[in-house]
C-alpha cells in the first residue's frame, strides 16, 4: 500500500488541522473543503487505503458543497466579496484591491525592456565597425555561449536564496560588459569574449523571472502578466530599433551603450528598494493580497480554476515558495515527458526569434532597402505587433480559463496559434514582392508568434510553480542551442548565397516541428507531485462525477 494512513494524516497535518464552520480566516468555500474533512475523520470508519480516505474525503465535501453554496447564492446581494464564473454557478472569492503583484510585474516589464534593447542594439552596431557577414554571425553566436552557462545556475540560485538578488546581480553583470563592448571593437577575439559575458549577466534573467512568476501570480491572472512580462522582449527591441539608429546617426554608435547602459542602471536602484522575491518576503504587500496569491499559486491537481478555487490553504502553500527547492527531483526533470514537450518547443521557437531578432536589421537594410537612421520605425512595426499579439492572446489565454476551460487544452490552443499561424506567415515572406508586404508579413509572424507566451511559456509555471525557475533554467539552455547554430547558419548562407528564403524556409519548418511536439506531448499537472517522495500518490478521479453537481473533480491533497 505505501504509505500509511497514520503517516500521511501525520504528514498532511490532517489530525492537527482546525478547520471551524465560520473561520473569519477562511472563504465559505474553504470551510467547505475543512469540514468534508472533519465529517470523514469524526465518522470512525476504519479504511483500507489512504486513496480510500481520499475517496471519502471528496465525496463528503461534494455533498457539503452543495449545501453551502446554495445558501451562498440565496446571499449573493449582501455578499461583494464573491463572484460568479461565466462558465458555471460556482461562486468564486472575488480577487483583493490590492495591486501589488501588478507593481512587481511592471519592475520586471522594464529590465525585459531594458535586456532586449541592449541584445537588439549589438545587431545595429555592429556593421558599423564590423563589415564580414560571416565574422558578424561570429559575434552574435558568442552571446549564447554565456547565455546558455548561467541558465540553470540562474534557477537554482535564485529558486534557492529567492530571485531578488540573483537578478540585480544578472542585470549588474551584463550592463557592465555591454559597456565593456566599445573598448573590446577593436580586437575580434576580445569582442567575443565581452558579448559571452554579456551573455551570462542575462542568461540570469528568465530564471529569475519565472521564479517570480510562480511566486507572485495568481493562476487566474498567470497568462496575462506573464505576457505582461514577456512582452517586455518587444517593446525592447521596438526602443531599440527606433532610438538606437537615430543614437548612432546623430552621435556615433559607442553612444548607443552608454544610453542604455544608464537606464540598466537606474533600474536596478529602483529596484533594490521595491523589488521583493516573493509575496511572503514584502514590506508592502496587504494581508488580503498575499492570501489570495499564495492560495492560487496552482491547480494542485484540478483541472480548471474552479476546483483550485475551492483548494485551502494549506501550510506546505503558505510557505515562501523558494523554501521547498531543497527537494526539487532533477531526474524528473529532466526525463518527464510534458518537461521535453515544453524543452524542445523552447528549442524551435527561438531558432525562429533568435535569426530574427539578430539579423532583421541588416534584412531591412539590404533587402527591403529601408534605411533605419531615418525610417527606424518600418523596422519596429512588426515588434509593435509582437506586443499587440502578447497582450491579447495573453488576456485571452486567462479568459478562456476563467470560463472553465481545462488549463491544457488552453495552452495547446495558445501554441498552435503561436506556431503553426507564424510559421505560414513567415515561410509567406518569400513571396514578398515590396517592404510594405514584407513588414506586413513580418508583422502576422510577430503577432501570431506571441500567442506561445501564453502556451509553452506560461506551461513551464503550470507544471511546476514551485520549480518554475529549474524548469527555465533546463528549457533555456537547450534553448540556447538554436541562438548559436542559427546565428552561425545564417551567417553562412548570406555570405554564401544570399538567400533570405533559405534563411525563412528553415525556421519555418523548425516552428512546424514544435507545434506538434508540444501539442502532443503537454500537460497541465506538476510534473513533481506524481514522483514526491514525501507524500502518496496523488488520487486520480478524473473519470468521477459529482453525482450532485456532476462535476468533475481532480483533487491533490498537499
Amino acid at each position: 500500500m505505501g504509505q500509511s494512513i497514520e503517516a500521511w494524516l501525520e504528514d498532511e497535518n490532517i489530525m492537527t488541522m482546525s478547520w471551524p464552520a465560520k473561520s473569519p480566516d477562511l472563504s465559505p468555500i474553504e470551510n467547505v473543503w475543512g469540514d468534508s474533512v472533519l465529517a470523514v475523520y469524526e465518522n470512525g470508519r476504519q479504511f483500507e487505503s489512504v486513496n480510500d480516505l481520499r475517496a471519502q474525503i471528496l465525496i463528503s465535501w461534494s455533498k457539503i458543497k452543495v449545501e453551502r453554496l446554495k445558501r451562498l447564492m440565496s446571499d449573493m446581494p449582501t455578499r461583494p466579496a464573491a463572484m460568479k464564473t461565466a462558465a458555471s454557478d460556482e461562486l468564486l472569492p472575488a480577487p483583493p484591491v490590492g495591486r501589488r503583484r501588478y507593481n512587481i510585474a511592471f519592475l520586471c516589464l522594464c529590465v525585459t525592456i531594458i535586456c532586449y534593447a541592449d541584445r537588439t542594439n549589438i545587431g545595429i552596431a555592429l556593421p558599423a565597425f564590423l563589415d564580414s557577414k560571416e565574422q558578424q554571425g561570429q559575434v552574435l553566436s558568442s552571446f549564447f555561449y554565456g547565455y546558455m552557462a548561467t541558465q540553470i545556475v540562474g534557477g537554482f540560485c535564485a529558486a534557492k536564496v529567492g530571485a531578488k538578488s540573483v537578478l540585480l546581480t544578472g542585470v549588474i553583470v551584463w550592463t557592465t560588459f555591454d559597456l565593456a563592448t566599445i573598448v573590446a571593437s577593436r580586437c575580434l577575439a576580445c569582442l567575443f569574449l565581452v558579448r559571452a559575458g554579456m551573455g551570462l549577466g542575462e542568461g540570469i534573467l528568465f530564471p529569475c523571472m519565472h521564479q517570480i512568476s510562480g511566486a507572485w501570480y495568481p493562476l487566474q491572472e498567470r497568462s496575462r502578466l506573464v505576457a505582461l512580462v514577456s512582452s517586455g522582449s518587444d517593446l525592447g527591441t521596438i526602443t531599440a530599433l527606433i532610438v538606437s539608429p537615430a543614437i548612432l546617426a546623430t552621435s556615433g554608435w559607442q553612444r548607443i551603450f552608454v544610453c542604455f547602459g544608464i537606464l540598466s542602471f537606474i533600474w536596478v536602484v529602483v529596484y533594490s528598494f521595491l523589488g521583493a522575491s516573493d509575496p511572503e518576503h514584502d514590506a508592502f504587500i496587504s494581508d488580503e493580497e498575499k492570501r489570495f496569491i499564495v492560495n492560487n499559486r496552482s491547480l494542485h491537481g484540478a483541472s480548471s480554476v474552479r476546483d483550485q478555487m475551492a483548494a485551502p490553504l494549506s501550510p506546505s502553500r503558505s510557505a515562501p515558495i523558494h523554501k521547498n527547492v531543497d527537494h526539487i527531483n532533477w531526474h524528473v526533470l529532466l526525463t518527464s515527458r510534458p518537461a521535453w514537450a515544453i524543452y524542445l518547443a523552447h528549442f524551435c521557437y527561438n531558432y525562429g526569434w533568435y535569426v530574427l531578432l539578430g539579423w532583421i536589421p541588416q534584412y531591412f537594410r539590404q533587402e527591403l532597402h529601408v534605411d533605419l537612421g531615418k525610417n527606424g520605425f518600418s523596422a519596429a512595426i512588426p515588434y509593435v505587433c509582437g506586443y499587440l499579439g502578447v497582450m491579447l492572446f495573453g488576456r485571452l489565454g486567462d479568459l478562456l480559463v476563467a470560463k472553465g476551460h481545462r488549463v491544457l487544452h488552453v495552452r495547446q490552443l495558445m501554441n498552435g496559434i503561436g506556431f503553426f499561424a507564424s510559421a505560414f506567415f513567415l515561410y509567406s515572406l518569400r513571396f514578398a514582392q515590396s517592404a510594405t508586404s514584407a513588414v506586413i508579413l513580418l508583422s502576422l509572424t510577430l503577432f501570431c508568434g506571441r500567442a506561445s507566451m501564453a502556451g509553452y511559456w506560461v506551461n513551464m509555471i503550470d507544471i511546476g510553480p514551485r520549480h518554475a525557475a529549474h524548469v527555465m533554467g533546463v528549457s533555456n539552455t537547450i534553448a540556447t542551442i538554436p541562438g548559436i547554430i542559427g546565428n552561425l547558419i545564417t551567417g553562412q548562407i548570406l555570405e554564401k548565397t544570399g538567400s533570405w528564403d533559405l534563411v525563412f524556409g528553415i525556421a519555418s519548418f523548425i516552428l512546424v516541428l514544435g507545434g506538434i511536439i508540444f501539442h502532443c506531448n503537454a500537460s497541465d499537472k506538476s510534473i513533481f507531485k506524481k514522483h514526491s517522495g514525501s507524500a502518496p500518490a496523488s488520487l486520480s478521479t478524473d473519470s468521477e462525477l459529482d453525482k450532485d453537481g456532476g462535476e468533475e473533480i481532480g483533487l491533490l491533497v498537499e
